[in-house]
């Protein structure tokens, strides 16, 4: 310990980060610092090391020599080296350590341990300590070891969804839990499944199939119930231990964390607010009442010693008074968890200022996590003005109700049965609409601010400010959508988040969105607003409805041309003229690049110039000139190198891949292709489907086909994720045609030309090249009525079933299957 503190001379020294020095990878009593840091006082002088309240000891005297010793590196956690998403550091587990030691030896003998107990237990901090201390087993493991968070989630498909995302695997949008558990069969990894008891049929399925076929899987749940599955085994968690009779006559030796934790707890909460808290014999037995008052129940306790400050010791236990009075009052049917918890919210509750109580119950309206902006825009209405509440959450973060994150701007949150209360308190107090609205124009304003900055900002700066809003968004969005909201709101609310939805690879959500939207465009929507929406609508369809997209863009133009917006007719333009080349009106289109031309303001940022480059880089492909293109493609990618903004780069890059190609010149598109590929990896799901499904193309193209085939198999999840898979079907059938499996490529090649009637567009150039070899490869070696046949029964089959069978992933080809 002398070596540590002397090595860090001069600075503060964490508690924890003691700890973890001195004593790598035990759990160790807090007082053994304490006794330590005492004998090198005496032996040192007692200057020598300097206690700094709340946050740690720092070594002060001077060095008089020096001490010819190797540094004492510092061990950094577990959790650190670790492959996963645990945190750093854990503060200090009271009370669990015979828990703790159960859990470390059934986590080596169990695949599945479900701790189960009533709200307020400590179940989660319990899971994530014995995962912590279990964790340096998995350091090396493929997998790691992952904490993975429920509390937010509500249906079968939002949890596989939630598995799926932070484990860092792809299924389909209406996946199973068999298609989770297939993607873990090779990795090894410890999995804290937390807050699961109001989906636990929907995770004990996931559970049940992740255990058959993933063998390297160990699954720690927490729920107040089991998951009631074979070979599970139920940790039920009780209360912190507190003495039932009187208190030993020294409480220092003989109240131990291991059999009374409720009183070192509160004990230690109580030092962390109140630094001169002792606990004594003149307050021992209030100490003690408290705890059996409070029913050793953890969270209990952390909300008593938050308010120490403010009441003393005993002030907060005369008022304890109250609280059972509330609970004896209650409803004497509810389960007794749910009574015991209430009531300790309820005291919470009671000891806020009535103006505190205000800000608390609005803060409710949140999902997930919020700014201090954000806060003040929902709470701050006419009861009191932004700087009251910024006193407001001050006093609520001290008091435990709300959690501050920490972070260069920091953001905050309500636990999880505090942020349920504080709702039933708003709905209670009539308020929940009133609160609901000013969310929503919160949201609203933070992706407005991000809207206006998408020509100047990079994408990740953006994502940056924006992503820790996504729950607050869809909150937003769905409260707007209902009977009770606002269909203009709603306008804005999609307007202003349509860009964000694909790099933050939620694709499915913002079709959804817009098409949800624009069937509620009424004749008092501003038209600014529905012009966004009209906009963001056919840059999203993509290539769908070609006969509303076209009439969603015309009427965006005229539009923006009604509120005087060049910048935004310009944009609507290029868009238009895109669209009219995938139909192959060409003189049209011709038309519509001239007036976007003619609109473009040189004082605008030059990256805005990206859409009229793709446009005539289109009309000249379509028009039998791709050469006369390459330039243009040349000048966006150097618009976008000088930016730092990796989407927009690789956007520019793929765009010059793709006219490589068009042009004929596979092997350049190849090498672009590669080097996009190198860039993004398998991260930017959104971009690396429709990068990998190219670089398949020209790979076929250029007859490279074992490659060709493992990059296509590649990319088929992402572009199934995406919903992209008729974007590579032309391609995927060449491929198919060129590996001999003509059954498979005539029922894709049906199958795209069912989409492309559907859709009202045409194929673009390397689409329509891939088409007609493989209609001429199939013609030479099927009978003609055969190959009819195929191409009728493609139309009828899904895109991902033909796709999968093309590229063999099923195991079979359809060919085989016929």
């Amino acid at each position: 310990m002398l070596m540590a503190l002397v090595e860090r001379r001069d600075c503060v020294v964490s508690k924890n980060e003691l700890l973890h020095v001195v004593w790598p990878g035990l759990i160790v009593e807090e007082n053994n610092l304490q006794v330590h840091v005492s004998a090198l006082r005496k032996l040192l002088g007692s200057q020598t090391i300097v206690t700094i309240p709340g946050r740690g000891y720092r070594f002060s005297a001077p060095q008089h020599e020096t001490l010819d010793v190797k540094p004492a590196p510092l061990i950094a956690t577990t959790a650190a080296e670790n492959r996963g998403n645990f945190p750093a550091h854990l503060s200090r587990l009271f009370g669990r350590s015979t828990e703790l030691s159960a859990l470390a030896a059934l986590l080596t003998s169990h695949r599945l341990i479900t701790i189960t107990g009533s709200g307020g237990m400590g179940k989660t901090r319990l899971a994530q300590a014995a995962a912590f201390a279990k964790g340096h087993d998995h350091t090396n493991d493929p997998g790691g070891m992952w904490l993975i968070e429920f509390a937010q989630v509500g249906s079968r498909q939002i949890v596989l969804a939630t598995l799926a995302r932070v484990l860092g695997v792809t299924i389909d949008e209406d996946g199973k839990a068999e298609q989770l558990a297939a993607r873990l069969t090779d990795r090894k990894m410890l999995i804290v499944l937390d807050n699961c008891e109001h989906v636990a049929v929907h995770i004990a399925l996931s559970a049940a199939a992740s255990l058959h076929r993933a063998p390297g899987i160990r699954l720690l749940a927490t729920s107040q119930e089991s998951l009631k599955l074979p070979d599970e085994y139920v940790m039920r968690l009780g209360a912190l231990g507190f003495p039932v009779a009187e208190p030993p006559a020294d409480p220092n030796d003989q109240l131990s964390d291991r059999t009374f934790g409720a009183v070192t707890l509160l004990a230690a909460r109580a030092r962390e607010v109140a630094p001169d808290f002792v606990l004594s014999r003149d307050n021992q037995t209030t100490v003690v009442e408290i705890c059996r008052r409070l029913d050793g129940i953890p969270l209990a306790i952390e909300f008593a010693a938050a308010r120490l400050p403010l009441l003393g010791i005993e002030g907060l236990r005369h008022r304890l008074d109250d609280r059972f009075r509330l609970l004896t009052a209650g409803n004497r049917l509810a389960p007794q968890r749910q009574r015991t918890l209430l009531a300790a919210l309820e005291w919470s509750h009671a000891l806020l200022a009535p103006d505190e109580q205000i800000s608390f119950r609005r803060l409710g309206v949140f999902e997930g996590s919020f700014s201090l902006d954000a806060a003040q825009c929902v709470c701050a209405d006419g009861d009191f003005d932004e700087w009251t509440l910024l006193d407001h959450l001050a006093a609520l973060i001290d008091k435990s109700l709300v959690i501050s994150e920490a972070g260069a701007v920091p953001r905050y949150r309500l636990l999880e049965s505090a942020h349920a209360f504080a709702l039933e308190r708003l709905k209670a107090a009539n308020e929940l609409p009133a609160a609901a609205r000013r969310l929503a124009q919160s949201v609203l304003r933070e992706f407005e601010n991000a809207f206006s900055r998408r020509w100047t900002a990079s994408t990740n700066e953006l994502l940056a400010s924006t992503l820790p809003d996504i729950d607050n968004l869809r909150a937003a969005l769905t409260w707007a959508a209902s009977e009770a909201g606002d269909a203009t709101l709603l306008a804005s609310l999609v307007g202003a988040s349509g860009w964000f939805w694909k790099p933050a690879n939620l694709t499915s959500e913002r079709l959804r969105w817009f098409r949800t939207t624009t069937e509620l465009i009424a004749a008092n929507t501003p038209a600014a607003i529905e012009a966004r929406l009209l906009l963001g609508y056919a840059i999203v369809s993509h290539r769908s409805e070609a006969d509303k997209e076209l009439a969603a863009l015309q009427r965006a133009a005229a539009l923006y041309e009604s509120v005087d917006d060049p910048a935004g007719r310009f944009e609507a333009l290029c868009v238009l003229a895109q669209k009219q080349v995938w139909q192959h009106t060409l003189a049209a289109a011709k038309l519509t690049i001239a007036e976007a031309s003619a609109l473009f303001d040189a004082s605008w940022p030059t990256v805005m110039r990206e859409g009229l480059l793709v446009a005539r880089t289109y009309w000249l492909e379509v028009s039998g000139r791709p050469a006369e293109g390459e330039p243009l493609v040349m000048e966006l990618v150097a618009l976008m190198r000088p930016l730092s903004d990796d989407r927009k780069l690789d956007h520019a890059l793929m765009r010059l891949a793709e006219n490589y190609f068009i042009q004929g010149k596979a092997s350049d598109a190849i090498a672009v292709r590669r080097e996009v590929a190198q860039r993004i990896g398998l991260r930017r799901v959104n971009y690396a489907a429709g990068n990998l499904a190219n670089l398949s193309a020209a790979l076929t193209f250029n007859n490279e086909l074992e490659e060709a085939l493992q990059t296509a198999q590649t990319a088929f999840p992402l572009l199934l994720h995406e919903g992209a898979l008729s974007t590579c079907a032309d391609h995927v059938a060449l491929l198919a045609c060129k590996l001999e499996r003509y059954f498979d490529a005539a029922r894709l090649l049906g199958r795209s030309d069912g989409n492309f009637d559907a859709s009202g567009f045409e194929r673009e150039e390397s689409e329509l090249r891939a088409a007609s070899m493989t209609l001429d490869s199939s013609r030479r070696a099927l009978p003609s009525g055969e190959l009819h046949r195929l191409l009728a029964d493609g139309a009828a089959i899904t895109d991902e079933a033909v796709v999968r069978a093309a590229l063999g992933i099923d195991g079979r080809g359809a060919e085989r299957a016929a």
